[in-house]
């Protein structure tokens, strides 16, 4: 019995023992049930909250892709675009859809294709490349880009991704200047040119003009003479073209009524335009006055008309319209050279033949011509570009093949000016003293000293500006006129101009120049434009002795 006892007791025990230690695994399981969950959730709302900021960087990433400045294109290994962005398909003139899926191909021009193997090729072998470009666009016109491009690995697929930059605008400027630098400097070569011509033609006019007042000359030689000396004047008229292009030429600038000036120009016109063709008149009755010279702009109007006249075949027509246009940095590429403001507009177009582009950024330039040899000189449109630049104006051409060409001429209205005034400085008197004459080239200095001699006047001449300076601060009251050259080395003519003003304010200065260019704020008596007759400097020399003249600023 005690051995039974002993043993029911002993199990007791041992079941007791199990159930304590059942209950405290169920605890520790419970616990730990408790500990898991509390890591579940907060390992949830950690997966929730990286999830959520991965979504904001994926949009965010998204957003700077789609809407960044530049364009975006990711293409595979072949070429095919997988993706673009807004801005890409915006350059190209693409919905995104349209794009995705097609080759590059698409938007590179043709003559492009081999050297775009060359640069996939150059990608895929690991070589970051930054390169510039022409691309075409949906509606055929092309665009100007910089490209900068690179292979990427992504899940172990090559990709290409690539940066469009448009610089279009960029190259038409770059383009604009270069041309505009062009020009100048063509410009400057040939108003060089004509200033040394001047002053030879001025020595054969003159002389001619001396020999032909010779009283003993033979008819014979006399009728030789005047062939040269109509040959000089042919000369001469080149030389002004020339100059009209480098915008050196004399230019006497007054208010003018645009609109008369065409319709004089088209009268005169009129007969040699055939009946074939339309004269078009479309008037803004209500145009300001331009500032400019008259006959210049006459010249402008009649090469255009010309031109158009022999641009067309046939029936046809020509339109010269005014107008008056505000212009400034919008709606307008205007050159850095010319000011905003208001201006007028003139228009000539005509329905010809065209100008085919490879033409277009040359028409300007002197000597250029598509006409045959002996029709032309290749200095109308030249000179037209010239003078409008000399005016402070502005000249654009559109042309279309087969359909016509369309010259814009935009010159500055004329401002309320006040007329300058001076004290009289021009003596009355009779007597004369000596004439001071300088000038740089020997056979322009002696024409001049000649002339005066033969015609009674005591004559000092220096080629040299500076001995002539030198001369008259130390026989001012023995001179009575100066005659200076304007261009010459070491001391130009105006600075000779200002020194002999110093010494004498009283003095009367004839300034002789081909061209008026950069001439500064200096009045003078008279102005003399080479190349010149004997007969019109003493025409000139008599007027300011006798104080007829005004005086004149070369400004």
């Amino acid at each position: 019995m005690l051995a039974a006892a002993i043993i029911g007791l002993g199990w007791r025990y041992y079941n007791d023992k199990l159930l304590v230690k059942k209950l405290s695994l169920e605890y520790d399981l419970s616990k730990e049930k408790e500990r898991l969950k509390n890591y579940s959730s907060q390992l949830e709302e950690l997966v929730a909250e990286r999830t959520k900021e991965l979504r904001k960087s994926e949009a965010m990433l998204k957003t700077l892709h789609e809407y960044a400045n530049d364009g975006i294109v990711i293409m595979d290994d072949k070429g095919v675009i997988m993706d673009v962005n807004k801005k890409a398909a915006d350059i190209h003139g693409y919905e995104k859809a349209e794009l995705i899926g097609k080759n590059i191909e698409i938007l590179e021009l043709e003559k492009h294709h081999t050297i775009g193997y060359e640069r996939m090729n150059r990608l895929l072998s690991g070589e970051p490349l930054v390169f510039e470009t022409e691309h075409l666009r949906k509606d055929g016109s092309t665009i100007a880009l910089e490209i900068s491009a690179k292979a990427i690995k992504i899940d172990g697929d090559i990709l290409i991704q690539s940066i469009h930059r448009d610089i279009t605008e960029k190259k038409r400027l770059q383009a604009q200047l270069l041309h505009s630098q062009k020009m100048e400097s063509i410009g400057t070569l040939a108003g060089g040119i004509a200033h040394d011509f001047n002053n030879i033609l001025t020595t054969v006019l003159g002389y001619s003009d001396l020999i032909l007042i010779d009283e003993n000359l033979s008819p014979e030689v006399a009728k030789k003479v005047r062939v040269i000396e109509t040959a000089a004047r042919k000369a001469s008229s080149l030389v002004s073209k020339l100059l009209s292009f480098a915008r050196r030429g004399s230019i006497e600038p007054v208010p003018f009524d645009i609109n008369q000036v065409v319709n004089e120009t088209v009268e005169m016109l009129s007969r040699i335009i055939s009946n074939d063709i339309t004269i078009k008149r479309s008037f803004n009755v209500r145009i300001p006055p331009v500032m400019g010279d008259v006959n210049q702009v006459e010249q402008i109007l009649m090469n255009l008309i010309i031109n158009a006249k022999d641009a067309i075949s046939g029936n046809g027509e020509i339109t010269i319209s005014t107008s008056t246009v505000e212009l400034s940095s919008e709606g307008f590429s205007l050159p850095a050279d010319i000011r905003k403001g208001q201006y007028v507009k003139l228009s000539v177009s005509d329905t010809g033949k065209g100008i085919p582009e490879e033409h277009r950024e040359r028409i300007f330039e002197p000597f250029f011509t598509t006409q045959g040899v002996g029709k032309g000189t290749g200095l109308g449109l030249a000179m037209v570009y010239g003078i409008v630049k000399e005016h402070g104006g502005y000249i654009t051409v559109d042309s279309e093949i087969g359909v016509g060409t369309t010259f814009d001429i935009y010159l500055p209205v004329a401002e309320a000016r006040t007329p300058g005034s001076r004290s009289d400085l021009i003596d009355n008197g009779k007597s004369v003293g000596e004439i001071l004459v300088v000038d740089d080239e020997f056979t322009v200095l002696d024409l001049i000293k000649e002339t005066l001699l033969r015609n009674g006047f005591s004559v000092k001449a220096f080629d040299n500006p500076l001995q002539g300076l030198n001369y008259f601060r130390t026989n001012s009251k023995k001179v009575s006129l100066v005659i200076a050259d304007i261009v010459m080395p070491e001391m130009d003519g105006i600075q000779l101009i200002e020194s002999i003003r110093e010494l004498n304010p009283n003095i009367k200065i004839i300034a002789t120049t081909g061209f008026s260019q950069n001439l500064g704020d200096i009045e003078v008596e008279g102005f003399l434009k080479k190349p010149f007759q004997s007969s019109k400097l003493m025409s000139i020399v008599r007027e300011v002795l006798n104080g007829e003249d005004d005086a004149v600023n070369l400004k």
